[in-house]
């Protein structure tokens, strides 16, 4: 008999215990889950915060879409759909490094593969930050080509970039077997860089650009260099916007 209340008590304990694990999960998961959401909404707050002061400076590389930094950054509630959309996986969300304003909204990524404008980032937006209407579905940047980590300026030979583009006339090769970006053809689609095959066919240095040719905003400091750049005014200027006044002259 005392070893059937002892089993009893035992089991009727083991259930509280366990009852109680759950609950204790499913209040720490909605406690994350609300912690998640506050966190959002506050990041989603300063975009529009930067809209209200004016916020300018900074100049990321945005799916197509996006209307402009500002207007982006109000819009955007950091919802992840147009990341989960991609079927290229080049649409990525922010880092912190980016700014407080701007982390998790997205940016495009072409390590691994290139922006064929299929839609399906505008169409899983939810607010607007990116839509069908803008001139960015159809123009999300401009490749610069990387001087001093491109191989053709090392020594003739390689076209890889050339060969990839897709778009007819957007790139060519100078009379030196170098490439050259017709800026205004251009559209920013990635497949050149993620292309290139620089970083494997040289000597590494940690200075220099891994890829030679690198789509920018075009509203960059970097994309208003004529021509070819080097990887220092790459880094320099790759996400400064250019001044206002400066846009003007």
């Amino acid at each position: 008999m005392s070893d059937k209340r002892y089993t009893d008590a035992e089991a009727s304990g083991s259930a509280r215990a366990t009852s109680s694990g759950n609950a204790a999960g499913m209040s720490l998961s909605r406690r994350r889950f609300v912690a998640a959401g506050a966190v959002s909404a506050i990041v989603a707050c300063l975009g529009a915060a930067g809209v209200a002061f004016g916020r300018e400076g900074r100049a990321q590389l945005r799916p197509p879409g996006g209307a402009g930094e500002l207007d982006l950054e109000a819009r955007c509630n950091r919802c992840q759909r147009c990341v989960q959309a991609c079927p290229r996986g080049v649409v990525q969300p922010l880092p912190m490094t980016a700014g407080l304003t701007s982390v998790s909204t997205p940016s495009l990524i072409f390590r691994n593969d290139y922006c064929d404008f299929c839609g399906k980032c505008w169409e899983a937006c939810p607010t607007g930050a990116l839509a069908a209407d803008a001139p960015s579905t159809s123009d999300i940047g401009v490749a610069k080509v990387v001087s001093d980590a491109c191989v053709a300026w090392m020594w003739s030979g390689c076209t890889a970039c050339e060969e990839a583009c897709p778009v007819e006339g957007a790139l060519a090769m100078d009379e030196h077997g170098r490439p050259v970006v017709d800026e205004a053809l251009c559209n920013g689609c990635g497949l050149c860089e993620t292309t290139c095959p620089s970083s494997s066919l040289r000597a590494y240095d940690p200075s220099v650009s891994e890829r030679a040719i690198c789509v920018v905003p075009r509203a960059s400091q970097v994309a208003a260099i004529p021509g070819a750049v080097t990887s220092a005014q790459l880094t320099e200027g790759r996400t400064r916007a250019v001044p206002k006044e400066a846009a003007h002259e």
